[in-house]
């Protein structure tokens, strides 16, 4: 396949410093635009970047998820930002949720309560870092400004039907959280492209504040090296979730 020059050389970059290559796979079923295998896990040789569709946004995903194998690479092991539920902190938070639900058999209700938790963790893992590839690539990467304005406008306008979420379906501070992190990326693309259009549902609801205290640390880490955990950490305390969880 041919890439545009700066999506090729961000993969002839990560596998020159990583000393593995990339594969580029298709798999219509999965829940995200993208994501990546790292090579030299379960038997894989290759870094393996997995796409849900076929379009142009490709040339930016697949740019971004070198990036972020670059990433992952340069930061020490013991920086990496691994989590786990803190269980102990989080039986109430559980024995809350079922009792909203309690229609949840009772065979599922781990589960249940596991995924719903373990997904407002993953998020707050993921979306700082992953904010800060955005910005790194639209610093440096001018050549793939139009396709990472559609990308990441696609992914705010899927991630609007968060404000739909409410105190009723699920506990307070899990909602809220959820929705500051998606309002924290959306004003970060209606700044990066000039679309304050796009911030309006979550202005409208008085997220706008927020969602600039979670945006404003990830600009400084840019350059004051802030490392990735204490990163997650500032948005734990800014969300009320740093007691959610442990580092591993």
């Amino acid at each position: 396949m041919l890439y545009p020059a700066s999506t090729q050389s961000l993969l002839d970059e990560a596998t020159a410093f990583t000393g593995r290559g990339f594969d580029i796979v298709f798999d219509d079923s999965l829940p995200v635009d993208s994501s990546v295998r790292i090579g030299g896990r379960e038997g894989r040789d290759n870094h393996e970047i997995v796409l849900r569709r076929p379009g142009d946004e490709n040339n930016y995903l697949i740019a971004w998820q070198a990036a972020f194998v670059l990433h992952q690479y340069r930061t020490p092991e013991t920086e990496h930002a691994n989590l786990k539920p803190n269980a102990a902190y989080l039986a109430s938070v559980k024995n809350e949720l079922l009792s909203m639900h309690p229609s949840i058999p009772l065979s599922q209700r781990e589960a249940f309560t596991d995924h719903v938790i373990g997904g407002v963790l993953t998020q707050l893992r993921s979306v700082p870092i992953g904010m800060l590839i955005d910005f790194q690539l639209h610093r440096d990467y001018a050549e793939l400004h139009a396709v990472q304005q559609h990308s990441l406008t696609q992914q705010v306008v899927e991630h609007i039907a968060c404000l739909q979420l409410t105190p009723e379906m699920f506990p307070r501070t899990l909602v809220r959280a959820n929705q500051v992190m998606n309002a924290a990326q959306a004003l970060m693309v209606a700044e990066l492209f000039d679309i304050p259009g796009l911030f309006e549902p979550y202005r409208t609801v008085g997220m706008e504040a927020a969602a600039a205290l979670l945006l404003e640390p990830c600009m400084q880490q840019i350059f004051d090296g802030t490392t990735d955990r204490e990163l997650v950490d500032s948005w734990s305390r800014t969300l009320g979730l740093e007691k959610w969880y442990r580092w591993v």
